[in-house]
């Protein structure tokens, strides 16, 4: 049974002499053997569930991305074939299955990295019958990029509105892989692990005939953790001197003006209108921060002020966050809390690092609660400081002081928003870390939008906690850009929404072609473990065997674009944030290209104004990215400390990588509009 983290978590880190550390980057020749595996649930391992509603749940894709090579041979890659999809009949275990994911479907798409070599010889695939219509004569068209993709829908996965077992799951000795309908059983009553060979023993009255691909299991809420609705809602506001700034207001008898405060005070009292409305029940807390942190809480009690060497002390403001009263609910504190936010002024420097440290500490007494940081410009107190940045070991401690925090809010599953204002400088590529790590929203904002921009954040419903991801993939498989080798890939998640999706990325290793070969279908196994709404603890274990084949058209014709894109999107952003600049750009545009040769395809010519406003959206990694990758020196052209590339990123520019990192359907559609 998995346990809520507690609301101790990391140790936060002062401003203080910091030194670097390199991080170590697996280096794994590739080779060109790709796996496509289509995984979603469902009882028949013989089916492939890849087109049962149109938006995906649980959805691998691959390509190829070609090699810095002059001439290129013919390639082979395995893929699913289209004649595999198919819709699965209905009713029995189906509608069940279909009522517990009502609008998702299961597509596999891989990739493949280039191996650093000059020249590429004739490549071993395994093959599985495609379409017998294909003319044999005709030359086979290439896949221009690769992408072992492995898409997740985890908002709809951690939905679970049908029956489920409270049995706990057979588990393997040394991997923790999952036993399902896939594993053999031997005569002896044990069964072999298909993901790290391990023997295992049987559980007494388990029968492996009656497991499906979709296993769940749910069990009661821990003692003391019942079921309650006091998830908290933090305002952290900026109410330092630069927040008397003016912005013009145009209306068809004059020209008028309104400060950043009284913008932000009109967006806080519109706010806790729309929840008094919607959610009565909601408690909630101001926080602000200017030379001093105010800790005004529900607004009933005069507000616990923090300055001077308070602000100093890490472990000093955490504990303070931890031990602040449980509020109100709004329905008891609505006109208090407009009364503390009727009097606010500006007034002084900007100790926003402290700020946030006792806001998110104190979300964490409650898992799936928000903090929304606004501030209008940087940090420039000691701790948390990002004015003062010239130096690389000041840098790289505040820096790293913001990775601390998010990682804080993350293990107690506290979403966080980062919201800027429009025309300042808030260093977001450090401060953003708070939000890209726990799912929150990062936004340059206009003052006169500040209560739109809040109404979207409190709009964003909160279906899990606590959740943590495992996938699992043959032993001479491996995932790519996550700093090691191995075949299963672990991240903790935090809170979703029902539309937060997941992207990876696998490979196989060179050296282990041969145990591949040996082999013509692919185990994957997706574990999540989460906590419901209604307190109770999840465990979902998905497990599929798919059939592969080395068909170039027929991969054209399976290829799904939308995964295609988000993917694009999520990866080369997520590259571009951690520093990894050039190989953003070129793995964007590998996929790029094999984006455009499925447009090619006939399914796809009518949309062509789709795929030219996707790539509008794109083209801060294209264009921008290039030339700024270009700009920069590398760091054995330095000859001192490797200066981080996001250290020169703008604003403006973090903020489109922050919302191309958590690309999504809507997302996408919200950044294509912007784009226009």
């Amino acid at each position: 049974m998995i346990q809520h983290q507690g609301v101790g978590g990391p140790d936060i880190v002062p401003y203080d002499n910091f030194r670097p550390k390199e991080e170590s980057q697996a280096k794994n020749q590739t080779t060109d053997v790709f796996y496509e595996t289509p995984l979603d649930s469902a009882p028949d391992a013989s089916s492939d569930f890849l087109q049962l509603t149109p938006s995906p749940s649980l959805e691998l894709e691959r390509s190829k991305i070609p090699p810095p090579v002059p001439e290129r041979k013919k390639r082979h890659s395995l893929i699913l074939p289209a004649s595999m999809y198919y819709e699965p009949p209905t009713g029995g275990v189906y509608s069940a299955y279909l009522d517990i994911l009502p609008a998702t479907s299961s597509e596999l798409e891989r990739s493949k990295t280039p191996p650093p070599v000059p020249e590429r010889k004739k490549r071993h695939s395994l093959v599985s019958p495609v379409s017998p219509n294909l003319e044999e004569n005709k030359v086979e068209e290439q896949l221009q990029a690769n992408c072992n993709i492995l898409l997740l829908n985890l908002g709809k996965l951690v939905d679970i509105s049908g029956t489920a077992s409270s049995v706990k799951p057979s588990l393997c000795s040394r991997c923790s892989a999952a036993l399902s309908k896939i594993n053999p059983v031997l005569e002896n009553k044990t069964w072999c692990c298909v993901f790290c060979g391990c023997e295992n023993t049987m559980q007494v009255g388990t029968h492996i005939e009656n497991f499906t691909e979709d296993e769940i299991c749910l069990y009661d809420p821990l003692p003391g953790q019942a079921p309650d609705d006091d998830s908290l809602l933090i305002f952290c506001v900026d109410i330092s001197g630069s927040m008397s700034v003016t912005s013009e207001i145009e209306n068809d008898l004059n020209l008028n003006y309104i400060t950043r405060m009284e913008a932000l005070k009109t967006g806080l009292l519109q706010s806790l209108d729309y929840l008094y409305n919607q959610h009565p029940k909601k408690r909630v807390v101001l926080i602000t921060f200017s030379d001093q942190v105010m800790i005004y809480g529900d607004g009933t009690s005069p507000p616990h002020i923090l300055d001077d060497t308070e602000l100093l002390d890490p472990d000093y403001l955490k504990s303070c966050g931890e031990t602040q009263p449980m509020p109100h609910t709004l329905e008891e504190t609505l006109i208090a809390l407009k009364s503390s936010i009727g009097s606010l002024n500006e007034m002084g420097a900007t100790a926003l690092g402290p700020a946030a440290l006792v806001s998110i500490a104190m979300a964490a007494q409650k898992p799936g609660s928000k903090v929304i940081i606004c501030t209008d410009g940087r940090a420039n107190t000691y701790l948390g400081n990002l004015e003062d940045i010239a130096e690389e070991h000041a840098y790289q401690s505040s820096r790293l002081f913001y990775t601390s925090l998010s990682d804080l809010a993350l293990q107690n599953s506290v979403v966080v928003s980062v919201l800027t204002i429009e025309g300042t400088d808030c260093r977001l590529s450090e401060l953003g870390q708070l939000a890209d790590k726990t799912g929150g929203k990062v936004n340059i904002v206009h003052p006169l939008k500040l209560a739109q921009e809040f109404q979207s954040i409190l709009e964003e419903e909160i279906n899990a906690t606590d959740v943590n991801v495992r996938v699992y993939l043959p032993s001479y498989m491996y995932f790519v850009y996550e700093g090691h080798s191995a075949s299963i890939l672990e991240r903790t998640i935090g809170s979703t929404t029902p539309d937060t999706v997941l992207s990876m990325e696998f490979d196989i290793h060179s050296s282990k072609i041969e145990d591949a070969l040996r082999h013509s279908q692919l185990p994957v196994q997706v574990q999540l473990t989460f906590c419901m709404q209604d307190g109770r603890r999840g465990h979902r274990i998905l497990t599929h065997r798919r059939p592969v084949t080395n068909d170039c058209l027929a991969a054209l014709e399976a290829l799904n674009m939308s995964v295609l894109q988000i993917h694009s999107a999520q990866i080369s952003a997520r590259l571009a944030i951690e520093g990894r600049v050039n190989e953003a750009t070129k793995v964007a545009l590998a996929l790029k290209e094999l984006i455009a040769q499925i447009m090619k395809h006939e399914k796809y010519e009518a949309s062509n104004d789709a795929y030219d406003e996707w790539e509008n959206t794109m083209s801060p990694i294209y264009e921008d990215l290039k030339v700024y990758g270009n700009s920069m020196k590398r760091p054995s052209e330095q000859g001192n400390t490797h200066v981080p590339p996001v250290k020169g990123f703008t604003d403006e520019m973090a903020n489109m990588m922050f919302h191309l990192k958590q690309a999504k359907n809507k997302v996408m559609k919200k950044l294509k509009h912007q784009a226009q």
